[in-house]
Parts: structure tokens; sequence; C-alpha cells
């Protein structure tokens, strides 16, 4: 080896490159000037020789071999803006030119770094993964990453054999920031980062800001650009601004790319060709809005594991695809909203997970990165570069692809720190509390920022443990979310529905307890794919009942969801039940949304209870309630009748007012594959009290069915014919109760006469009776006292003078004359009950007095 230029390389620090320990390998590799020359090194261990290749002139420089693993030096003269290239020939006889990757400088700066440490640097993903450029005019794609506790980072890939010595990055940061340019890197090369931890282990990662994977397992990331494409959605991004979250209506329908690529059994549809499929189904069943389960990069199988935060699914298409899908939305006047996950990331060992040889995008510490339950790594939202890695996330996808809103996975997991967790296994925040406070500043400073970049741009989410003001403002100590997920009306009413109608009425509160907090927070009312998985088919599996009561019960189900305060979402899956019977749910869903869409009492006053009241909540027996509807003008008033039963009923609906009323809409119709019980034509409001109510109007409902009716006041010439006619009905009112009140004044009067002749006819007869008795009485003493003289005179016939003597002589005789004469006397002189008491009293005496007459 030339001993000039064996005196001039720094042995130290090339062992560093050879043994791939090193951070800052452009200190070392590349052209440096020394002196009047340049000198020249490189590390290329598949290198049998390597030529310096000026870009000016035909001289060639022949390098030498300085060290066996491949690291190779040569002394060239120096010229100002010298460029040159490698001329390498491989062992295997190939020859290869490329330029040198040392001899470019980083696109980062100090101001990059300080905004990404602060977690400010919205527009990171510009800068870090991997973006293909020229530089002084070589082609090739500038790479960068943050991996803080790594030793040394290298990218292999296509264009390198996967050798991670050959592009060792440089530590640009002293928190991290490791960046290469690499000349010949292409649009489609397959890459990744190969780390080596401070403890010597090596190991492979895919590009946390990668735009594509390059394989199903999302290891391998792809070098990919964004592209572009004509856009002609400016007017509707314009528009989208003056839509009122309050008082708009917003109808989405929720799908999966998946579902609709499914139905292809030949090829796999692209982005394009899944954009007009969807535009057509969303459009015959009359929605405003898509929701898009992820389109970013996850698992086979399980879409809410994020694999690539900024990587289009590659299967359906490139970025460019996707552009167009959202375009061609646009186009026709549909939202596109993607759901959007910053709460976890899988645990997997090619992802995120230890990306640099320690927790870096996850809590270290597990008891709070961990979820207890799945086993999901939870972001660490104390760490500024993580939220900015998230924040950057989210504006990517709505700034790259013009989406009209985000929809927020589960965030009650990263909201409570005890989330599914035992005591002990978590860490209570800074005031021993159970609130991840971090978490709440994210999500805050997330919605802040989104809607200051974007304006119209809509948030949602779930949120499933009644953390307080979700969709409150910012300044107010909200989250700042446009809307919310109703879960508890959601879980309460498919509870209610699943029950057969038999024993519906003991769950009565489940329907009616949603009103109690519906007005909380700005609600969503939704059928989402976590409850009825495939869609109307999953709705349809928990109905009970034949098939005709489950067709029922899918469309009170859906009717009732567009009836109800909040706005409105469905999962919907193009596979779904019968051809009959998805027609037949499709005219009745777009009609609903027509309704919708037409009629300000269903959307207008969403946001507070003036736009709501009952009618009856309180008919569980009958397993029916009804409820009124209303907008900012009275005549846009809307009265819904259900019928949860299981049997076909007549209600009399109490009305708020007279007028005619209409029916607008019967899920029971035979259009939408109902028994067809409906109320046709104009139903005028009657003069009858029900529900508490002057009026009330009869309604038909079918089992299991759901009645809109619409309300107009009459014109000036029926309000006349309306008052003559309740003038006429008020006199015959009268009349009628001034007969009621004469036939009322003679049944008293003729029943006053029939109870007095009753009872003076009663008083003769019972005159008459004793009359009858005291002669009865008489007629039996005169008897008595017949036999006893016939017997005295018998005796005294047959006893000659004996008997005759007795009767002078013996004292016991006269006293039975007395006797028989004070009897006598007494009949006469009383009634015949008292004579009977009296006479007992005189014989008494008399037996008395003859027993004194035996004792003298």
């Amino acid at each position: 080896m030339n001993n000039k230029l064996y005196k001039l390389m720094n042995w130290p620090e090339i062992e560093e490159i050879i043994y791939s320990d090193g951070d800052d390998p452009h200190r070392i590799l590349g052209a440096h000037k020394v002196g009047s020359n340049l000198l020249i090194q490189t590390f290329y261990p598949m290198a049998e020789e390597i030529e310096v290749v000026p870009s000016t002139g035909t001289k060639k420089y022949k390098m030498e071999l300085a060290d066996e693993a491949g690291f190779y030096a040569a002394l060239v003269p120096y010229k100002e803006g010298f460029k040159y290239k490698y001329r390498i020939k491989l062992e295997n006889g190939d020859i290869k030119e490329i330029y040198d990757a040392y001899n470019f400088d980083g696109r980062m700066d100090r101001e990059d770094f300080i905004k990404f440490n602060s977690g400010m640097h919205y527009n990171i993903y510009e800068k870090f993964g991997a973006h293909l450029m020229e530089i002084d005019g070589v082609k090739g794609c500038a790479f960068a990453v943050w991996a803080p506790d790594a030793a040394r980072v290298s990218v292999i890939g296509d264009f390198n054999d996967w050798d991670g010595r050959v592009n060792q990055m440089r530590r640009v940061d002293h928190d991290g920031v490791f960046e290469i340019f690499i000349p010949g890197a292409a649009e489609g090369d397959g890459y990744q980062f190969e780390v080596k931890t401070k403890g010597g282990v090596i190991f492979k990662r895919p590009d946390p800001y990668g735009y594509a994977f390059k394989d199903k397992e999302s290891q391998v990331s792809k070098i990919t650009s964004l592209g572009d494409i004509k856009w002609n959605d400016s007017a509707f991004i314009k528009n989208r601004t003056k839509f009122n979250r309050d008082s708009d209506p917003l109808s989405i329908c929720e799908l999966s790319l998946e579902s609709f690529a499914a139905k292809h059994k030949n090829h796999i549809p692209d982005y394009e060709e899944l954009a007009k499929e969807i535009l057509s189904y969303v459009q015959d069943h009359g929605f405003n809005t898509i929701e898009l389960k992820p389109v970013m990069e996850h698992i086979q199988g399980h879409p809410f594991h994020i694999t690539g935060f900024f990587a289009i699914q590659n299967k359906y298409g490139d970025p460019v695809g996707f552009k167009k899908f959202v375009n061609i939305m646009h186009e026709a006047g549909i939202r596109v909203i993607m759901d959007f996950v910053t709460t976890f990331f899988p645990k997997l060992q090619c992802g995120l997970n230890s990306f640099d040889g320690q927790a870096l995008y996850e809590y270290p510490d597990p008891r709070m990165g961990v979820h207890p339950r799945t086993g999901d790594l939870i972001f660490d939202f104390g760490r500024k570069q993580v939220t900015n890695f998230l924040l950057s996330s989210a504006l990517f996808w709505v700034s790259t692809f013009h989406l009209d809103g985000l929809r927020v996975a589960d965030i009650a997991k990263i909201l409570y720190l005890d989330y599914d967790r035992k005591p002990g296994q978590w860490i209570p925040n800074m005031y021993g509390g159970n609130e991840n406070l971090e978490a709440k500043d994210f999500l805050c400073n997330f919605n802040a920022v989104l809607k200051q970049a974007y304006p119209g741009l809509l948030t949602l989410t779930k949120e499933t443990s009644c953390w307080p003001r979700v969709t409150g403002e910012l300044d107010d100590g909200g989250l700042g979310f446009d809307y919310k997920w109703n879960n508890g009306w959601t879980k309460d009413f498919l509870d209610y529905i699943q029950n057969d109608p038999l024993f519906r009425s003991g769950n009565h509160n489940e329907l009616t307890f949603s009103l109690v907090y519906c007005y909380t927070e700005r609600f969503v009312l939704a059928f989402t794919h976590e409850e009825i998985g495939k869609g109307l088919e999953g709705l349809y599996d928990l109905m009970p009942g034949d098939t005709a009561q489950k067709m029922a019960g899918v469309r009170l189900a859906i009717s009732y969801l567009m009836t109800h305060p909040g706005k409105k979402m469905i999962y919907m899956d193009p596979n779904e039940l019968s051809i009959d019977n998805a027609v037949f749910l499709e005219n009745m869903i777009h009609s609903l949304n027509e309704i919708y869409y037409s009629r300000p009492a269903l959307y207008q006053i969403d946001t507070n209870d003036s736009g709501f009241e009952w009618i009856n909540s309180m008919a569980a027996e009958e397993c029916m309630m009804s409820f009124m509807r209303k907008g900012e003008s009275d005549k846009d008033m809307l009265i819904i009748v259900v019928n949860m039963a299981g049997v076909d009923r007549t209600f009399e609906v109490g009305v708020p007012a007279d007028g005619k009323y209409y029916e607008i809409f019967n899920s029971d119709d035979t259009c939408y594959g109902g028994s067809g019980m409906v109320n046709p034509g104009r139903i005028e409001a009657d003069f009858s009290e029900a529900d508490g109510r002057p009026y009330s109007i009869p309604v038909k409902v079918a089992s299991s069915s759901l009645a809109i009716f619409s309300y107009t006041p009459y014109t000036t010439q029926e309000k006349k014919i309306r008052k003559i006619r309740e003038e006429e009905a008020n006199n015959k009112m009268q009349e009628r109760e001034k007969t009621l009140r004469e036939l009322k004044n003679r049944q008293e009067k003729e029943e006053a006469e029939l109870l007095k002749e009753l009872h003076e006819r009663y008083e003769k007869e019972l005159a008459a009776q004793e009359e009858a008795i005291e002669k009865k009485y008489e007629q039996i003493e005169e008897e008595r006292i017949s036999s006893i003289v016939s017997e005295a005179a018998l005796k005294s016939i047959s006893g000659g003078k004996k008997t005759a003597a007795k009767k002078t002589a013996t004292p016991k005789t006269a006293a039975k004359g007395q006797k028989t004469a004070a009897s006598k006397s007494a009949v006469k002189k009383a009634p015949a009950k008292k004579t009977t008491r009296k006479t007992s009293g005189t014989k008494t005496s008399n037996t008395k007095t003859n027993k004194k007459d035996d004792n003298k």
C-alpha cells in the first residue's frame, strides 16, 4: 500500500467502520481534502476491485485495498467541485457503477431537530422515511430514522445486496436522528433499517415513516413516491368549511375495502375500481359520507393492528390510486372519513416494538406500556417525538389524500391508567389519580392542530368509559372532538331488540334511558362493525323469530336509528343477506336518508332537548312509544310512532296541534318487504284527548314497525271550515250535554216517584199484614176459649152435682174465671205483638194470685 496514503488514514476510525460500530461514517468515508489532494475512502465488502471515475475527463483512479474486509482508499488531485462515482467489480465478476453515498450532506437542520424534539414538527414525514430526490444531478433516495438508543443504524435493501456494512448512517442529532442519501436507490426497491444495539445485538426493522411495504408481513418497506393527480375537489373542500356540525345532516356508511374486494373472485381490484363500485353502492343507499376501516397497512385480518402509520395498503394500489379514490368520492359530493389508530400498536418483533433495542414508541414500564388483556403496546404520550409521530401521521393522511375526517379508535384505553387493570397493575399519575394526563393532552393537541390546519375537518371517536366532555370545546376543558359514538344507545337498543317481543316490556327503560344523556355530547348513533360484524346480515342474525320477523326487526332497528336524536352511521357489507332482502333494505335506507336530509326536524336540533319531546314513553306493556322531532319551525314537526310488540296495534296518538297529518314513512310498507299495514291519505286531528294532549290521530302500526307522520297546519280557508265544523261539533256537544241533563233529571224524578209509590205500597202491605195477624190471633184465642168452655160443659154434664158444687165452692174456679175475663179484655185493647206480651204478663200475675189463693 502507498506509504503516503497509509499515513493519511485514521486506522482506529477505519476499524470502527469495518466492525460497523460507529454512528458517524461520513467522518471517514467519502472524499476529504488533504492538502492539495482528496482522500477518497469506501467500504464495500463484496468488491474485488474499485475504481474512482471522475464525472469529467477520462482518467480513472484505482483504489487500494486498505483492509481485507473490503476497505478501499485512493488519493486523487483536488479539484473544485470534483464529482465522481465508483466502478465496482464484484466477486462474481459483475460490474456496477454507483455514486458515493458519503459525498452528500443530510437534509435535516437544527430547526428540524428542535421542532421534532418539541413535538411540533407536524410535517416531519417529509424528512423521515425514504424520499426519492435528485441532488446535484444525482438521483437517489434520502433516508432518515429516529433511533436514539442504537449504536449504529444502516440502510439495507435491493440496492446494496442487503448488506448492513455498506450504507451505514450518520447520527446527525444527539437525540438519535440518523440520515443518509443513497444514490441509485430507486422506486420500488425494498429496504429496511438494520439496527445494532449498544450491546452488539443486530436486528432489522421496517421504516416507521415508510409509504409502502413490499411484503404481506409488513417487514420490508418499499421506496414509494406519493405521486400526484389532477384534483377536481377544490369546490368540495371549500364547501366543507360551511358544514355545521350541530345542525347539518350527517349520514355515514361505514365500510371495509376488503369486503368489496372480496366480491372479485378472479382478480384484486385497484383503488380506482373500488371507488366506482363503492360510490354506486353508497349512492344507491343514499349516504352522504363514508367511513373506511383503516386503509393503512395492517396485519392481515386485523385492520386495527397497524404496521405502517404512513403506508397505504399496497395490494389495492399505490398512493396515487388512493388519491383517485378520494377524488371520485368528492366529485360525487361524498365525504371520506378514515379510521385512525392512535391508541396502540401490535407487539411484533418486526414493527415499532423496541425499535432501537429499547422501548421507544411505547411506555417503558409495562404497567403503562402493555395492554393487559390484548398484549398490544400503548404509545408513550409523554415522549414528544412519539406524539409528533402520531400528529404528523394524521396530518399526512389529511393533507396527502384530502380526507374529510378521522375517527380515532377507542380512546378509553389510553385515557385511564387503570383501564382493564387490577390494583397494583397500574401507576397513578402525579396527582395520585387514574387519568393519563399525557394522553389527554395529546388528544387535545391532536384536535387543535388538525382543526387549525384544516377547517371543516371532522374528528370522531369511540369512548366507552364516560370520560366527560369528549366533544366539549378545548377552551372549556373538553377534548375537542366533533362527534362521539353513542355506544350506550347501541348496546341498550340491541339488548332490548334481541328479546322475544313477549318479554320486551320488562326492559322498556333500555329504550328510553338514552334520552337522559343524549345531549351531553354530540353523538353519532351507530350500528358499527363491532356490534353487527357482517353488516345488515349481522343485524339480521341478532333478531328473534322467523325470517319475516327478523326482517321486520332489521327494518325497525334502522328506522329507529334514523329518527332518534344524533347523527347516523351504519356498517354496510356488500355480501349481506339475500338479493331480495338486500333490495328491500336498500330501498328503505335510501328512503330514510332522503327523509333525513329533507326534514329539518331530524337533524336541525340534535344537540339540545328542544328538538325532541316524548308523547308516550310509558307504554311498556304494549311495547310502544311515540315522540316528536322538532325543527326551528313549528311546521317541521314530525310524529314518530313505534310498535316493538309482536302483534299489530291501533293507537290513538296524542298530537300537540290541530292540523293535517300524513304518513311519510312506514317500515312495514310492501316496497320495503313489509306486510303493507300503512296509514294512507290525510289524517285530520280529532277533537279528542289522548296522551295528555287536546288532539289525537288514529294510527295503525304493524308488529315490529315504525311510522313517521308529517304535520301540516290548516290554510286560512281550511281554518274557517275547521272553525265552522268545530262550532257545529261544540253545538252538538252542548245539545248532547243538555239532552243528557234532561234525561238525567227525568230519570231522577221518575226514580223519586217510583220510590214514593213503593214506600206507600210497603206501608199498606205492612198494615194489612198486622191486621191479618191480629185477626188470626183473636180467632185462635176464641177457639181456645171455646174449647175450654166446651170441655168444662162436658165435665159438668158427666159429673152432676159434684161438678156443680166444685164450681161454686172451689176458689180455683173463681180464679180461672177471672183469668179468662182478663185475657179477653187485654186482647181487645192492644195490638197483636204487644197484646201477646201483656197477655203473658197477665197470665203470670194470675198464676201468682192463684198460688196465693192456694196458700190461703
